[in-house]
């Protein structure tokens, strides 16, 4: 996005309000990033791409940071609330805000700086005058950067990474587990059709609530670049034609193009697991990781009063 900071905040806001009231008001900050990403390809691109930081050293996403950006913008004109460990929530005028035909700049931006500068001033009276703030607000953000949401993608960067060094035939193996556990059963018919129209396994599904059994084709592809795109949904397509599959499953590490996903909701029932869905998907069935149980302390303990 060649937008400069300001710019790029702005053209966020629509979109989170956006999802949100598609939603009913109520999501969690991941929700919200995944959902912004699949209706805006610039988004999607952006919230991948990383910047090494001149402080650190380190590589970070400038997406997170203007992300939070736009949130606090948006809970500075009281649109929406959210606290560390809480949903994003929308208030009354947030539920009520035609977003079409909302002045970004007017009605959020113009508004918001105002809060900013308020802070900054407060935070200049409490430092030593040889101590000066260099950015105010990038500071802000990152010290109150969201604990929980801060662990989450911590755990989530360090997932994603071991993922896209696998080699393509473990990462077939480590999605034909993740598809056992969700009660797929491979034959030895899918471990010989790799190369047979992008066909990366063959199985079934019961469910034992209606006893009901599907034949089920996946396909895997470790991308760690480029995004899955359409012609391969219609290719994937073709191949669950061919071996007459109820439903398939398409995983990949990286993330759908937006006309790939309209593709997939047109033809066959297909199920698009993207790195997002891969990450939750490991968490909920434990797969190859240790849970830990780890404690934050509330705001009570932080306030003098």
């Amino acid at each position: 996005m060649q937008l400069t900071s300001d710019g790029k905040i702005a053209y966020l806001i629509k979109p989170i309000l956006k999802v949100l009231q598609d939603a009913g008001g109520q999501l969690e900050r991941s929700e919200i990033k995944e959902r912004i990403a699949e209706m805006d390809e610039q988004i999607a691109e952006y919230a991948v791409t990383e910047k090494i930081s001149k402080y650190t050293g380190k590589p970070y996403k400038d997406f997170n940071y203007r992300f939070n950006f736009a949130l606090k913008d948006l809970s500075f004109v009281e649109l929406l609330t959210y606290q560390d460990t809480s949903p994003v929530t929308l208030t009354e005028n947030g539920l009520n805000t035609d977003v079409d035909s909302l002045n970004v700049q007017k009605d959020i931006i113009e508004p918001s700086k105002k809060q900013w500068e308020k802070q900054s001033k407060k935070k200049k009276t409490s430092k030593d005058d040889g101590d000066p703030i260099e950015d105010s607000q990038e500071e802000e953000i990152m010290k109150n950067d969201f604990k929980v949401d801060k662990i989450e993608e911590e755990f989530k960067e360090k997932l994603l990474s071991a993922i896209a060094k696998m080699s393509p035939k473990k990462f077939e193996a480590f999605s034909r587990k993740l598809l056992n556990e969700m009660g797929v059963q491979f034959t030895e018919k899918g471990t010989q059709i790799s190369s047979d129209g992008g066909i990366d396994g063959y199985g079934y599904h019961i469910d034992q609530n209606d006893f009901r059994t599907t034949r089920v084709v996946i396909q895997c592809k470790r991308y760690n670049v480029a995004p899955v795109t359409e012609p391969e949904i219609n290719q994937f397509l073709g191949a669950m034609n061919k071996f007459k599959a109820d439903y398939g499953v398409f995983v990949t590490n990286g993330r759908f193009t937006k006309a790939a996903r309209e593709a997939a909701r047109e033809g066959s029932p297909i199920t698009l697991i993207d790195g997002n869905e891969l990450v939750r998907l490991v968490k909920r069935f434990e797969l190859y990781i240790k849970p830990v149980t780890t404690y934050i302390l509330d705001e009570f303990y932080s306030s003098e009063e």
